[in-house]
């Protein structure tokens, strides 16, 4: 099973599935999510369904696609429930980067590849609204503005795979992308 080939095309989804085994074995990590629920109201699906429906919603990129199968793996790492019995998963997103970067080098995969992936698993959750300069000159260091926009497609399609009552924030994601492509113009 070659994962490329696996993440290629239309509803990589379904090629998934069919190939759940080989996939487990390759990625150990990934096995855990399947029937993680989330206990949350933003997240319908248990963890690896939410990842599964991301990796469809995103283009057929291979860095998307990667960003995808990886961005939540480290969940069942860190859940949490609160008082309420709402579950968190706070810095799920370096965990799931943890998590890719040995994937990574144990198959060898391209530096510059590994990089980008890991950086848009890193800044997948946060709100980019929020930050300060001194948070978006780091955000400009780290992203060319074809990585900027992958960041902002991505977010995108994690919202798509998320409860349907959020997704009127899918109109604040293209605002920001767009007041973040100005601001990183005028930030030079």
């Amino acid at each position: 099973m070659e994962l490329y080939s696996l993440l290629s095309g239309n509803k990589p989804s379904i090629k998934i599935k069919e190939n759940e085994k080989e996939l487990f074995d390759l990625i150990p990590e990934l096995k855990e999510c399947k029937g993680f629920n989330q206990n949350n109201p933003w997240h319908p699906y248990d963890v690896y369904e939410h990842i599964l429906h991301v990796i469809d919603n995103v283009d057929d990129n291979y860095i998307l696609r990667l960003c995808a199968l990886f961005h939540d793996i480290g969940k069942p790492a860190v859940y949490r429930e609160d008082e309420n019995g709402v579950g968190h998963f706070y810095g799920h997103w370096v965990v799931s980067g943890d998590i890719f970067n040995r994937f990574a080098k144990a198959n060898s995969l391209d530096k510059e590849l590994t990089k980008i992936v890991s950086n848009l698993i890193f800044y997948h959750d946060l709100n980019i609204s929020k930050l300060d300069n001194e948070g978006l000159d780091k955000l400009y260091k780290t992203f060319n503005n074809e990585q900027l926009n992958m960041l902002f497609d991505f977010k995108r399609a994690d919202l798509l795979a998320q409860s349907k009552e959020y997704h009127y924030l899918l109109d604040d994601i293209e605002k920001q992308r767009e007041e973040i492509i100005v601001k990183k113009k005028e930030f030079k």
